[in-house]
């Protein structure tokens, strides 16, 4: 509720984050929020908030769910694919 979803994902979300591993997001995250309390929610919480941005940014579930730890995070990397171009314009001919 602190923030509008679009600050969180698509290109501000791919700029800052792709290819990072998941560790670096979950200390931000935890370091950071929120923002009248940072670190002021249990770790647990923290892992459910990581969860919630990648869901936002249609990143794959894994099997099993996010460790609150930021060792056990950092041998998973953010892999943002691209953006789908967007197809070309089809120009057809009048028919006569």
């Amino acid at each position: 509720s602190c923030h509008a979803p679009a600050s969180h994902t698509g290109v501000a979300f791919t700029n800052a984050w792709r290819g990072r591993p998941l560790a670096e997001l979950y200390q931000y995250v935890t370091e950071r929020m929120p923002k009248n309390d940072p670190g002021g929610l249990a770790q647990d919480q923290y892992a459910d908030v990581l969860a919630y941005l990648l869901r936002l940014n249609t990143l794959p579930a894994g099997r099993a769910e996010l460790p609150a730890d930021a060792s056990a995070l950092s041998g998973i990397r953010i892999d943002v694919p691209d953006a789908p171009a967007a197809a070309p314009p089809v120009h057809r001919q009048p028919r006569r």
